[in-house]
């Protein structure tokens, strides 16, 4: 397995409708969580810009070191978006979370957890509640709103998987393990669409040797509008995760009108209603994930109107809701800077 693939940019950057700068990053060692990749131009980039407000994503990556440190050094106000959990129970997580907080969570004004689970597990750290804000991710409801409510009809049921092809966190082999159990029956395809992290070898080998390699597309990663297209070819979203902090692919699938099996993990519960958006699942357990996906294949109707349930829900995460709660914490930061 291997850490954050790491690739540099081509050297046209893509146009954008905001400035955007772009630094050389160095790789100096392989270390878990990103840890071995810095940019010391990021810091220089961040004095420079006389910004009143710095907001960094991923309280463990350099970007966010850089935006800690030179916050500190120009005063300016910082917030921190983690995007965290408890994650993996090993050693380098363990040290990790013992040891980065206080270079990088701890100087922020402002934290905002994306998640009430999140929120509690930053508290867990050591952050102090009253710097912590909950503001959910945000979804743009516009790229789905062409999506016919009904999907045309098929004798093959398409699930449709959305992320790092990471067995790890994803749950993936969990996944193919539950599509074996499925009777030979009932005709059903699995597509993958993500970068691969290290897991797809493994997939297929096991997808092989388990006798559902033809049940299964390794699709890779895609740009923005393939990827919409899958959405709109699917009948429902599957994210088995063993952790996650939120999965914006949930708000994407249920924005598209698609039911979701997912697990029952993080902030999951919170973005996904068991029983009317979707199905939630126990992390891990290949019987119940087999139940939920062979539930989905044999009822149509059920499908359909969790989608429609999941279209519902999704609206509450338009971005032109989320956005001001966002400008609201902003606000907050600047405010204690200048206390």
């Amino acid at each position: 397995m291997r850490d954050t693939p790491f690739t540099r940019f081509a050297s046209d950057p893509p146009r954008c409708d905001f400035p955007v700068a772009r630094v050389r990053a160095w790789k100096l060692l392989d270390a878990p969580h990103g840890l071995g990749i810095v940019a010391p131009a990021m810091v220089r980039r961040t004095m420079a810009s006389g910004a009143d407000l710095v907001h960094a994503h991923g309280y463990g990556y350099f970007p966010t070191v850089a935006a800690a440190f030179g916050t500190a050094l120009d005063g300016a106000a910082l917030v921190v978006t983690p995007h965290s959990d408890a994650g993996r129970p090993t050693w380098a997580k363990r040290l990790f979370d013992g040891l980065v907080p206080g270079l990088t969570l701890k100087r922020a004004h402002r934290l905002i957890a994306v998640s009430k689970h999140e929120a509690a597990h930053l508290e867990r750290l050591g952050m102090p509640p009253d710097k912590i804000r909950v503001v959910p991710n945000g979804v743009d409801l516009s790229e789905f709103a062409e999506f016919a409510e009904g999907r045309q009809p098929s004798d093959c049921v398409t699930g449709l998987f959305v992320g790092r092809i990471d067995p790890d966190q994803k749950g993936l082999v969990t996944l193919v393990r539950s599509i074996a159990l499925l009777p030979h029956a009932v005709h059903i395809q699995i597509r993958l669409v993500g970068e691969d992290w290290g897991g797809t070898a493994l997939l297929r080998t096991m997808a092989g040797r388990l006798g559902v390699i033809d049940r299964i597309v390794f699709v890779g990663k895609l740009e923005r509008d393939a990827l919409i297209r899958e959405y709109a070819k699917a009948d429902f979203l599957i994210l088995p995760s063993l952790f996650e902090p939120f999965g914006i692919v949930l708000l994407e699938a249920m924005a598209a009108g698609l039911p979701v099996i997912a697990s029952k993990v993080g902030g999951i519960p919170e973005v996904v209603g068991d029983g009317d958006s979707g199905l939630l699942v126990e992390p891990g357990n290949t019987t119940s994930l087999a139940d939920a996906i062979l539930r989905f294949c044999r009822d149509e109707s059920l499908r359909k109107e969790m989608g429609r349930n999941g279209k519902v829900r999704a609206s509450r995460y338009a971005w032109e809701s989320v956005t001001p709660q966002i400008l609201s914490v902003y606000q907050q930061a600047l405010e204690e800077r200048c206390s």
